[in-house]
């Protein structure tokens, strides 16, 4: 297994099989274009990651997105998805996005869930610290 920082759009297209399957598992309501403009809009930014793990045969086997806050009083790490097809290629998702972070002299990660919340509460240690609310206008 290699796992590789990319900023080539075309390369970053072979993730979208597994979020067909993150939208059918209605996991993410955002449409697939406007995850691609918002990704593309974010290549040439140094505070936007996106790597993605491959196997021996140059398969793509998982993915994680993550943006960097630094702004005084909110400095976070944002993990917009992390997607991996086993726990090994998952943890050293979580490693690589904690150097990154620590690099950058941020401390905290911040992800937003819908779905199976006291789950990835208990099992990756974030805790619920607030409530997301919207609604239409």
């Amino acid at each position: 297994m290699r796992i590789e920082r990319i900023n080539d759009l075309a390369e970053i297209l072979k993730c979208l099989p597994f979020e067909r399957q993150i939208r059918v598992k209605g996991r993410d309501r955002m449409r697939e274009s406007d995850m691609l403009l918002f990704i593309r809009s974010q290549l040439d930014n140094p505070m936007f990651g996106y790597w993605m793990a491959y196997n021996g045969d140059n398969e793509v086997i998982g993915y994680t997105i993550a943006l960097l806050n630094l702004l005084p009083g909110i400095q976070r790490e944002f993990i917009i998805r992390m997607y991996a097809k086993d726990a090994k290629i998952r943890d050293e998702f979580f490693n690589i996005l904690a150097q990154w972070a620590k690099a950058n002299r941020v401390k905290v990660q911040h992800t937003t869930v819908t779905k199976n919340i006291k789950a990835i509460s208990r099992k990756f240690k974030f805790i619920p610290v607030s409530v997301n609310m919207e609604r239409r206008i």
